[in-house]
C-alpha cells in the first residue's frame, strides 16, 4: 500500500478533517500544462491528485471529461509523458497521486510494465473503473510489493455482499460513486442517497470518498457529513477550459477555496 496515501488518510481522520481531491486530465488544456496545474493545486491545499490518463472511450465519464480527454489525445499526450508528470512532481512534493483511467491503454502498455513504471516514478496507485475486481486479484501481491493501492468503486446499486468484498480487499480508501451514471451530472442528495451513505459510514472498515457530481461547497458539506472526503472532476475541468492561461493559477486557488468554503 502507498504510505503517502494512507498516512494522509490517517492524519486527516485523526484531526477530524475531510479530504479534498481534484481530478486533472493529463495533457489538457495544453500538453505541457499539467505539471503547473498540479503545483497550483498543491499550493492551494488540495490533499491528493487524481491524474487522468486520457482514453478515446471513457465509459464512466460525461461529456466534459470526454472532451478534455479527446483534446489531450489530440495534443499528443502519451502514457510515458503521463508518468513523466508524476516523476517531475515527486522531488518537490509528497502529495499522493493516483493514476485514473481505463484498462485498454494499461493492457496495451503491459500490466506488469505499467505497475513497475508507476512504482518507479513514485505514483501511489490506480483508479481503473472497468478493471473487474476478479481480474485484479492476481495482481494484489505485485501492487503491495510496489507500494501501490488499487482503488475500487462502489455505487448505490452495488450489492451489499459486493461492497463487503471490496472493503475486505481494499488497502486505502473506497471510491463511492454518488449516483448511477457518468461524471458531471447534477447530484442531489435524496433520502435514498443519505441512507446509502449512512450505511457505508456505519459498515465500511476503510475510509470512503465521494465522487461524481461534486461541484460546490454545498456538495462538499453534504457529502462529508457521511464520507471522509470528496473528489471534484468535471467542475474543475470546466474551470480550466474557461480560464485564460495567464489567469490560471489565481483562478485555481479561488476555486479550491470556494469548494472548501
Amino acid at each position: 500500500m502507498s504510505q503517502r496515501l494512507n498516512n494522509l488518510l490517517t492524519k486527516k481522520n485523526a484531526a477530524g478533517e475531510k479530504v479534498l481531491s481534484i481530478y486533472v486530465t493529463a495533457g489538457f488544456p495544453e500538453k505541457d500544462a499539467t505539471v503547473d496545474i498540479i503545483f497550483a493545486l498543491i499550493e492551494s491545499g488540495v490533499d491528493f491528485i487524481e491524474l487522468g490518463m486520457p482514453f478515446s472511450d471513457p465509459i464512466a465519464d460525461g461529456p466534459v471529461i470526454q472532451n478534455a480527454s479527446q483534446k489531450a489525445l489530440d495534443n499528443g499526450i502519451s502514457m510515458n509523458e503521463i508518468f513523466d508528470v508524476v516523476k517531475t512532481i515527486r522531488p518537490k512534493s509528497d502529495i499522493p497521486i493516483l493514476l485514473m483511467g481505463y484498462i485498454n491503454p494499461v493492457m496495451r502498455y503491459g500490466m506488469d510494465a505499467f505497475i513497475q513504471k508507476a512504482a518507479e516514478v513514485k505514483a501511489d496507485g490506480f483508479i481503473l473503473p472497468d478493471w473487474p475486481l476478479e481480474e485484479s486479484i492476481e495482481y494484489i501481491d505485485l501492487l503491495k510489493r510496489n507500494d501501490l493501492d488499487l482503488i475500487h468503486l462502489i455505487a448505490p446499486n452495488t450489492p451489499k455482499n459486493r461492497i463487503k468484498q471490496i472493503d475486505d480487499i481494499s488497502s486505502s480508501f473506497i471510491y463511492c460513486v454518488a449516483y448511477t451514471g457518468v461524471t458531471g451530472l447534477n447530484s442531489q442528495i435524496t433520502d435514498e442517497t443519505k441512507a446509502f451513505l449512512s450505511h457505508l459510514k456505519s459498515n465500511l472498515k476503510h475510509p470512503f470518498i465521494v465522487g461524481f457530481g461534486v461541484k460546490t461547497h454545498e456538495d462538499f458539506k453534504n457529502f462529508t457529513q457521511f464520507a471522509n472526503g470528496v473528489i471534484v472532476g468535471t467542475r474543475f475541468i470546466q474551470v480550466l477550459e474557461n480560464t485564460p492561461k495567464e489567469k490560471r493559477t489565481g483562478t485555481i486557488s479561488n476555486f479550491i477555496q470556494s469548494i472548501r468554503g
